[in-house]
């Protein structure tokens, strides 16, 4: 039997446009605090705040472009999104006291939570029903990558104080991205459809819908964990002396992504989603102890490698997861629930792990967070068992939007 379209130009084209936004976001992540303590001579709370100013807008705006996705055309929401990035990628030179920088992460992040829930929404509904855990498996390796590729443009560049040739590239690929965002053609069925719900009043439904609740709550629970990572890894390196086995954690952490990633969303749309979430679960509770007991570069680097078997799988799971319990329409509500409780596991974990950290040193960081890895799989199994026959996975059955059209066989 013919498999279902997957690798049209639009797939690609979307996937694209994933990437060059997580590039930016990367590059401006690990270049903004040197920028802001080299240039600016900003203390440890301002650079904090470059993260939390940013996510915060982008949680608060994700229910409103939830809500614009089946009231206006996507393509024209699309365009939008990634004009209003560029924009804001255009204002970094200019951004020359504190005050400037933290106004402008403000509305980048408000960009930046149009932008990621448009384009999840329209990669969600240009892969067929069938085929939705593998290909958004391939789309979220572009965020992946980007992890890999922004950190390195950032830093080095950062190193020697090139931040404007950082704001350059930033420039140039958010302009690339209106260029991708134009030629995407979107379904047109998709938007016929919205736009019979136009009268819907707004509600607390379009914020949150209970049959997501789990998998949202699952995707909180393991940001916040891994948020002990991205927030506090170089340090612990530093302390224990491997700041150069730190840089090599996160190139292991890619590859083992990468080298499992098709399949883990294969075998998600073959035999269920929970014989990949278990046991990714457990290899990354795992990993969170093995980073732990570090104190060797090659035990840093077997965490790494991990962790990438273990959160980097059951990432695209529980987004799909997210998708497949609400109805077709409904996707881009699904895509705000997902990337609002990721980012809002980051910052809230970032902030409450470095108080642990503060007391009882970084090694904590990451006992806890096995601890809150292991209560993720105790949850998610209680709400998804406890609750089964209000949560139906809504892919496998007929949902109504045709993809014969989406572009050539993958």
């Amino acid at each position: 039997m013919e498999k279902d379209k997957l690798w049209s130009r639009d797939f690609i084209g979307i996937t694209t446009i994933s990437f060059f936004i997580f590039l930016a976001f990367y590059s401006l992540l690990t270049t903004l605090p040197l920028y802001m303590v080299g240039t600016l001579h900003a203390g440890a709370i301002q650079v904090g705040l470059v993260l939390t100013l940013f996510l915060l807008p982008a949680i608060l705006v994700r229910p409103i472009s939830a809500r614009s996705l089946v009231r206006w055309p996507q393509k024209e929401l699309l365009v939008f999104s990634t004009v209003s990035f560029f924009i804001a990628t255009l204002l970094y030179p200019f951004a020359k006291n504190l005050s400037l920088i933290l106004a402008l992460r403000i509305f980048h992040g408000i960009t930046f939570g149009i932008i990621t829930t448009v384009k999840g929404t329209i990669c969600a509904e240009l892969i067929p029903t069938s085929r939705r855990g593998e290909g958004l498996s391939y789309f979220s390796l572009a965020m992946t990558l980007a992890m890999v590729f922004g950190p390195f443009i950032g830093l080095n560049l950062g190193n020697i104080g090139a931040y404007d040739i950082v704001f350059a590239i930033c420039m140039a690929i958010s302009a690339v991205n209106i260029v991708f965002a134009l030629l995407i053609k979107i379904p047109p069925q998709n938007i016929q459809h919205e736009k019979s719900h136009k009268s819907h009043a707004f509600s607390f439904s379009d914020v949150i819908d209970k049959r997501a609740v789990p998998y949202a709550l699952a995707t909180f629970l393991l940001a916040y964990a891994y948020s002990g990572i991205s927030a506090f890894l170089a340090l612990y390196a530093k302390d224990l002396g491997l700041v150069k086995a730190a840089g090599y954690f996160f190139i292991v952490y890619a590859i083992f992504i990468l080298m499992l990633r098709p399949f883990t969303g294969r075998w998600s749309d073959k035999y269920g989603a929970n014989l990949v979430i278990y046991p990714s679960i457990a290899i990354f509770a795992v990993g969170m102890l093995i980073l732990q007991q570090t104190r060797t570069a090659g035990l840093l680097v077997i965490a790494g490698a991990v962790i990438g078997i273990g959160y980097g799988s059951v990432t695209p799971i529980f987004q799909s997861q997210t998708i497949n319990s609400l109805e077709p329409h409904r996707v881009g509500i699904a895509n705000s629930m997902f990337f609002s409780s990721m980012d809002a596991g980051m910052a809230t974990g970032a902030y409450l792990l470095g108080m642990i950290a503060s007391s009882f040193g970084y090694r904590s960081v990451y006992l806890v967070g096995a601890g809150i890895i292991l209560a993720t799989g105790i949850v998610y199994f209680a709400l998804t068992n406890l609750r089964a026959p209000e949560l139906p996975i809504l892919s496998e059955r007929p949902t109504g939007i045709a993809f014969e059209n989406l572009g050539n066989d993958a």
